[in-house]
């Protein structure tokens, strides 16, 4: 009888804990975010930022990310992220992000967002340098503006990414 009682016990409870889902996530969910990165403000004569980001020892197929950011001269911000691999890749996702400084809060701000998907199929010479050249228009002139990206790459089901962020640039 205990044998029977042990293993309906096991059984229930393997049934109920295979049902169940568990998701991971920040206690604050708005508290958690890459707009909280700290970037210089550079002086108000720099019209471009450009910041690249190398392979660790650890990446396998994804070289390196650049990303710049410019001061077009007619009240956009211009944005340039590339995407450098060994060998071409499956899959290719870049999403950058344009923040803008709120002086008042001493913090950035986001305030635009563009993103870029890039399959291996639509290449057929290969996808080895997936790029996006983009410019944010209308942005309000007498601010700081900077850049962050989310590049990811997939090749043969591995994933390998970076997050650039650039520093502030004004906006005049």
């Amino acid at each position: 009888m205990n044998k029977f009682l042990y293993t309906m016990i096991t059984t229930i409870m393997i049934a109920v804990l295979g049902a169940s889902s568990v998701f991971a996530m920040p206690y604050n969910p708005n508290d958690y975010t890459s707009v909280d990165i700290v970037s210089k403000l550079l002086p108000p004569g720099v019209k471009q930022s450009k910041v690249s980001e190398s392979s660790k020892t650890r990446g396998e197929f994804f070289m390196s990310a650049d990303l710049v950011i410019k001061n077009n001269g007619d009240g956009s911000v211009g944005a340039l992220a590339i995407a450098f691999t060994r060998c071409p890749v499956d899959e290719a996702y870049i999403t950058i992000y344009l923040d803008r400084w709120d002086e008042e809060a001493q913090r950035w701000r986001q305030v635009n967002y563009h993103e870029a998907e890039f399959y291996s199929k639509d290449y057929p010479d290969g996808l080895t340098e997936p790029t996006v050249d983009v410019s944010f228009v209308n942005q309000p002139r007498g601010y700081y503006y900077r850049l962050r990206s989310v590049f990811s790459v997939m090749y043969k089901g591995e994933f390998e990414g970076f997050s650039p962020v650039t520093d502030g640039i004004l906006l005049d």
